[in-house]
């Protein structure tokens, strides 16, 4: 993001002339912003605020400006420690930088009327619920990892039922989820995809159960029933393969209608 010369000078505990004038001094260090033309503000990137931030920390009565050069010239600005103070000073939600393009691979654009084509987020959504069972399996670490793994898939399925069904109805039920979805198309799941899809809603009926732990949900109610999550995972790479055939042909065949129209 780009500071003003006073928003810096804050960061840095300093006052604005001294960040002016180390903007001057090292300017070849800095971005073109930083030492604007007359008339224009003059603004701070990220990378112009590390490099002051560096400047800062070696800066003393008698600097040794040719030291603190070599210590630039060799990213030493870029460490954890000052990343760390930048961060402190940033907000979560930040003006698209003026250079963003694709290289940018640590963040993404939040923009409005919805970023994501059809099924594309819940797709996403499975595909970060198969990540992370994945890897609890492959660490053995399922005990820790469970509940966060259900409810991912959990959370999956509803937004995978509900895009399919086209309704804005407000449920969290699988139940009634399944239903609109046969409603709308006029077929019925298959077995066993149907019975799978309604186990997780007997369990778990209002989606509470995996987000909260809820203490009145009927997974906390029978207590010694066994859950193999190499089944599941089994299961639920079917299911959801299913949803997607379904609506693969359910779309060929919509386009085939339209041709012969």
């Amino acid at each position: 993001m780009n500071r003003t010369a006073a928003k810096v000078a804050k960061i840095l505990s300093v006052d604005v002339p001294q960040v002016k004038q180390w903007a001057f001094d090292f300017k070849d260090y800095l971005s073109a912003a930083a030492n604007p033309a007359k008339g224009k503000v003059r603004m701070f990137s990220d990378d112009d605020v590390l490099v002051l931030m560096y400047l800062w920390h070696h800066w003393e009565e008698e600097p040794d400006v040719e030291c603190i050069k070599v210590g630039l010239n060799s990213g030493d600005h870029c460490e954890d420690a000052f990343v760390e103070h930048l961060y402190l000073h940033t907000p979560l939600i930040q003006e698209p930088p003026d250079d963003l393009d694709e290289t940018w691979r640590h963040g993404m654009l939040l923009v409005g009327g919805g970023r994501y084509e059809y099924l594309e987020l819940a797709r996403n959504y499975r595909h970060v619920a198969e990540t992370l069972l994945r890897t609890a399996l492959e660490k053995d670490e399922l005990d820790g990892w469970a509940y966060p793994v259900l409810f991912a898939y959990r959370h999956t399925m509803e937004l995978y039922l509900k895009l399919i069904a086209e309704s804005d109805e407000n449920t969290h039920s699988l139940k009634k989820c399944v239903e609109l979805v046969e409603k709308r198309h006029g077929v019925k799941l298959p077995s066993p995809i149907r019975e799978w899809i309604l186990e997780l809603e007997e369990i778990d009926p209002a989606g509470t159960a995996f987000r909260y732990a809820d203490a009145d949900s009927s997974l906390n109610q029978h207590y010694e029933q066994w859950f193999d999550f190499r089944h599941f995972q089994f299961a639920m790479k079917r299911v959801f393969d299913a949803i997607d055939m379904a609506i693969l042909r359910v779309g060929a065949e919509g386009k085939a209608a339209k041709r012969k129209k």
